[in-house]
């Protein structure tokens, strides 16, 4: 609450882990506030009866994949119809759950095409991979440069 608040300027995670997981934790924690942007931000829905493919495993798989990104993004993985199409037109990629085992892809906030459950996660990884470089280029043209490389780990 304080960093939120502009008291401070400083965190610190400690986990019973590797310190690399705490400084992932500590940006992920940033992030959720609004105060870093770094990597891909995943949106996702509590599972409910009306997903319509396995919305967790999806997120821990893509999460896992996603991890090399540094492009600051949004990616919302909604199982449904009913809230997918309202989240995905907010985020830089969306995927929303479709019946009979397709759904929907979402870029810039449009629908984009349509997938089958096969391959899924692999296919998403691509369309995020291409947008979060396309993404780069947006902003270079504009002349806000790439991203600066994530600072080493010291021990």
């Amino acid at each position: 609450m304080l960093l939120w608040s502009g008291i401070g300027d400083t965190i610190r995670v400690s986990l019973s882990a590797d310190p690399v997981e705490e400084v992932r934790v500590g940006f992920e924690l940033l992030k959720a506030l609004n105060l870093r942007h770094r990597g891909v931000n995943v949106i996702s829905c509590p599972s409910c009866a009306r997903q319509q493919f396995d919305v967790i495993r999806t997120v821990e798989l893509l999460e896992r994949r996603l991890a090399h990104i540094t492009t600051p993004m949004t990616v919302s993985v909604i199982g449904c119809v009913v809230n997918g199409p309202g989240e995905a037109r907010e985020t830089d990629v969306g995927l929303t759950g479709g019946g009979k085992g397709t759904h929907m892809i979402y870029v810039a906030g449009l629908p984009d095409h349509k997938i089958r459950d096969e391959k899924l996660v692999d296919h998403l990884v691509s369309v995020i991979e291409r947008r979060a470089a396309e993404l780069d280029a947006e902003r270079a043209a504009s002349g806000g440069g790439a991203l600066a490389a994530e600072p080493a780990l010291v021990s």
